[in-house]
């Protein structure tokens, strides 16, 4: 005997990737996550709160290319088996993310912006790859990046559009022409996509700074001069600041002629490098470390493979509501000018540490983590700079009629 009010309700996604040329790069249905989904529904007729799609997430993970490429595909995530987790699902390697909630009147300021993301899988990933001055108009619930709702009779679509134009994400690769073998693992070659409430994240994270030296990466030469001084502040997680100071070694550093790359810099700092006139431990307090982005073929092994969007960044060691770090002083005003000639550096984003969501406070909704939607795995699609990408995700709403 069927139950009485029971009332069938499915969702089906749908995901299509065009880039600028016309090209159609990815269309493919997918299913959504039934109980993450199933909250959302709940939540948005209790008139509570995160239950709306707020950012697009992609990652790097969802696939494994062998010497043949070969590609196999992983399962996505709907908290069903083999997926380990149920309602803490989450993708397999977040690379990048935005924003996608363009707001309800008034446009969201954030609308397209990178925020990082922190889970068990990923770590914490700071965000700032974006470049969303760089995106169409958008309108909310009219026109241009964001999400927004149509109805079609007995079923209704809600259409999410995510933009990723040619200058994002920062420090991607210039060319989409590069072989295979050069970018099936790259951040940017995405081989997966997942739609994410509102929320916190899923792990602590740690507070950091990052500084804008335009866009560099470990290889890049810092315009640290052979045989110099140099100090700057730092304070962690609250602490007293303190005086970093050292001096670059006579022979200059890794660079082809001797220039003293961002990649030496990090390196020295964070094992307090002897001959750098250091004590041979990282200076910095509370565990905090340097880092700038790295392809994990380099020699600094303190930095390897590590993901900026080309910031120089200073991590706390600790997560969590007091992780911080603050850089101000005038041993740091006076350093930053020496970086990046002849243009100088500055301060990008100061961001404090949160700590894990939870999975349901209805009365402190802050406090409840971000939960997937949607995950879709497919062949790698790589992002460069000479490429935009359109990205159009459509989850299909419909409600059987329910017996009387």
């Amino acid at each position: 005997m069927p139950l009485q009010g029971f009332i069938p309700v499915t969702v089906k996604g749908h995901c299509k990737i065009v880039d600028d040329l016309g090209n159609v790069l990815l269309n493919k249905s997918n299913a959504v996550h039934p109980q993450n989904m199933a909250r959302v529904i709940a939540r948005a007729l209790s008139n509570e709160h995160n239950y709306f799609i707020n950012r697009i997430a992609f990652g790097n993970g969802g696939t494994i290319v062998d010497a043949a490429f070969t590609i196999t595909y992983k399962t996505p995530n709907d908290g069903q088996p083999p997926d380990v987790n149920t309602w803490d699902s989450r993708i397999y390697n977040e690379t990048y993310s935005e924003i996608i909630n363009a707001g309800q009147n008034v446009l969201n300021p954030e609308l397209g912006t990178d925020p990082g993301s922190a889970d068990l899988n990923t770590g914490v990933r700071t965000g700032g790859g974006a470049v969303p001055s760089s995106d169409p108009p958008s309108v909310p619930h009219v026109s241009g990046p964001g999400v927004r709702s149509s109805e079609l009779g007995l079923s209704s679509e809600i259409i999410v559009t995510a933009v990723l134009n040619g200058d994002e994400p920062l420090s991607q690769l210039v060319s989409d022409t590069n072989p295979p073998t050069e970018n099936t693992e790259t951040d940017f070659t995405f081989d997966e996509i997942g739609l994410y409430t509102s929320g916190a994240q899923a792990i602590d994270t740690s507070g950091y700074v990052l500084i804008d030296v335009g866009v560099r990466n470990s290889l890049d030469d810092s315009g640290l001069l052979p045989s110099t001084a140099y100090s700057f502040d730092v304070s962690v997680d609250g602490g007293i600041s303190v005086v970093i100071a050292f001096t670059t070694p006579a022979a200059g550093g890794s660079g082809a002629g001797g220039q003293i790359l961002y990649g030496d810099l990090c390196q020295a700092i964070n094992t307090g490098d002897v001959t750098w006139s250091m004590s041979g431990v990282n200076p910095m307090p509370g565990g905090a470390v340097m880092a700038i982005t790295d392809d994990g073929t380099t020699p600094f092994t303190t930095i390897s493979g590590k993901e900026t969007f080309g910031y120089l960044r200073i991590e706390s060691g600790s997560a969590g509501a007091t992780s911080a770090v603050d850089i101000t002083g005038a041993q740091t005003t006076a350093f930053l000018t020496q970086l990046n000639p002849p243009v100088g550096a500055s301060v990008f984003e100061t961001a404090q540490g949160t700590i894990a969501g939870v999975q349901n406070a209805p009365t402190a909704p802050t406090t409840e983590r971000e939960r997937l939607l949607a995950h879709l795995i497919f062949s790698p699609v790589l992002k460069a700079s000479n490429r935009t990408l359109i990205i159009t995700y459509t989850l299909t709403v419909s409600v059987a009629r329910t017996p009387s």
